[in-house]
């Protein structure tokens, strides 16, 4: 009886003993599990946190471009703000100058009428060379003054190129052919406006203006050959030489 007795304690002590070795089998395959998922889980942390930190180096390195293109924009900014500072300083002085413009535009266009009625009297008082031809210009002159049509810096042009014409005579020398008022064919020579003569055809009278008198006054024949050279070297027949003239002395004289 003894022997069975210790017997059938070794085998239930080694019964104990197996189903203790399955129970610890099972809780490291329980733990194994665990670690497997935990190494798993750790692994999808870790790329999700791999792929986070590189969204934060585009977002950071995005974020640092932003910041230089800003610096840029302001930069620019501030740039406009210069040009459309001085484009304002601009308009003001625009807008002072148009104010300006027609102030002036109210005081030209008597300022021309007065030069235009000046310039006609000048004519009238002045030698009469060519005076049809003169007294026609200012008529055309008149016209464009009168012309609303006509811009103000148009008539100012072509009254002071009228004005000018007129002082340029003063520097020409001039000859041409023209009928006197008793109908007599002639050739006319003018030495600025300090001399205007004429001569016939066939040089047998030699005539010079005398403004004071406003008439023709003729010469004596010692005239002739001194005035038609004068002709001549007018229509530059001849080289311009020395010749001398008679002038009538200055008003005064």
């Amino acid at each position: 009886m003894k022997r069975i007795a210790v017997t059938t304690l070794a085998v239930a002590s080694m019964i104990i003993g197996a189903s203790a070795l399955n129970a610890q089998d099972e809780r490291l395959d329980k733990i194994v599990k665990e670690v497997k998922v935990t190494n798993t889980l750790a692994k999808a942390s870790q790329t999700k946190i791999d792929v986070m930190a590189d969204q934060t180096s585009d977002l950071f390195g995005k974020y640092k471009q932003t910041l230089k293109t800003n610096d840029g924009l302001n930069a620019y900014n501030n740039q406009l703000n210069k040009a459309i500072a001085k484009q304002n300083e601009e308009i003001i002085l625009i807008t002072e100058a148009i104010a300006g413009i027609a102030k002036i535009k109210r005081q030209i266009t008597p300022l021309m009428l007065d030069m235009v009625e000046s310039l006609k009297q000048f004519v009238e008082n002045d030698i009469p060379f060519e005076k049809e031809k003169r007294m026609e210009r200012l008529s055309n002159l008149q016209d464009a003054i009168d012309d609303p049509q006509v811009a103000e810096s148009e008539k100012f042009r072509v009254t002071l190129q009228e004005y000018q014409t007129e002082v340029g005579y003063g520097r020409t020398v001039n000859a041409w052919e023209g009928i006197l008022d008793d109908g007599r064919n002639v050739n006319f020579v003018r030495i600025g406006r300090i001399g205007y003569y004429y001569q016939t055809q066939d040089r047998s009278e030699t005539a010079a203006w005398d403004v004071k008198n406003s008439k023709w006054v003729r010469l004596p024949d010692e005239n002739t050959r001194p005035i038609n050279r004068l002709i001549k070297m007018a229509n530059k027949l001849i080289p311009f030489d020395l010749s001398i003239v008679p002038i009538a002395a200055p008003e005064g004289k």
